[in-house]
């Protein structure tokens, strides 16, 4: 399969997903995981990229086993190990997420693609192209620094002796969403009845400053500067930023 072929099987398996928890679409991981042409096993792949963009279970993607690849519902086969299959069944946020995370031909073909997509909206809504192609641009460069960032938390860990856990990853992205909302994240979602990515939320001077902590708590983290400390910086950091943009 070529790069072009690739590409087309994964915009239309976004398009046509499974009915997820809760009424939220999702498919799953393994087909992103074939179509991308990933080198790595399958369970190690997706367990890693969970780690590091720090996905949360039940609201970004679902474990199950046994499952028909492709399919919803439970098989009653196992695998010939006599062990349960296990399978991911991510949201299309985290479908997207994935895809861009990866640095293959492929990935770069997807990425590309969303940026296009985004570019077709000048051809029948130019006031809304302008600020959306912002966003989607925006958001691709948090990604990348998010990636960054758990690099710098992963060798932290290395460094100490630490075995890595989720939460190592999940808080400080809830510290830094946090900061970009100015309230508690969880009680953000909460009020707005949100589930999912909050940064799929977050407008384009949102997603700049978000870009702006994570540089900053990467380079913090390398330094072995403490998790308190840092948050005191950043906050610093997050509340000079607003502040500016309310004087612009």
């Amino acid at each position: 399969m070529n790069t072009k072929q690739a590409k087309t099987e994964i915009t239309a398996l976004l398009a046509h997903p499974l009915k997820l928890f809760e009424g939220v679409e999702g498919i799953n991981a393994r087909n992103v995981h074939r179509l991308l042409k990933v080198g790595r096993d399958y369970s190690n792949w997706i367990k890693a990229r969970i780690k590091q963009a720090g996905f949360i279970e039940n609201q970004d993607f679902v474990i199950v086993q046994n499952i028909a690849i492709g399919s919803p519902k439970l098989a009653s086969q196992k695998g010939g190990n006599n062990k349960p299959i296990i399978d991911y069944i991510i949201t299309l946020d985290t479908a997207k997420h994935l895809c861009l995370m990866e640095k293959n031909e492929i990935g770069r073909a997807i990425r590309q693609h969303f940026i296009e997509a985004e570019k077709q909206l000048k051809q029948v809504a130019p006031k809304v192209y302008k600020n959306t192609l912002a966003k989607t641009l925006e958001r691709l460069e948090s990604i990348d620094r998010n990636r960054e960032m758990t690099e710098a938390i992963k060798a932290r860990l290395e460094r100490n002796g630490t075995p890595p856990k989720p939460y190592h990853y999940s808080q400080e992205q809830e510290m830094l969403d946090s900061l970009v909302l100015g309230v508690n994240v969880r009680k953000w979602k909460a009020l707005k009845g949100i589930k999912g990515n909050v940064r799929d939320y977050f407008n384009v001077a949102q997603l700049r400053l978000l870009k702006t902590l994570q540089a900053t708590n990467a380079a913090l983290i390398e330094l072995d500067t403490g998790y308190q400390e840092r948050k005191a910086q950043l906050q610093k950091l997050s509340q000079r930023y607003l502040s500016e943009q309310l004087a612009a």
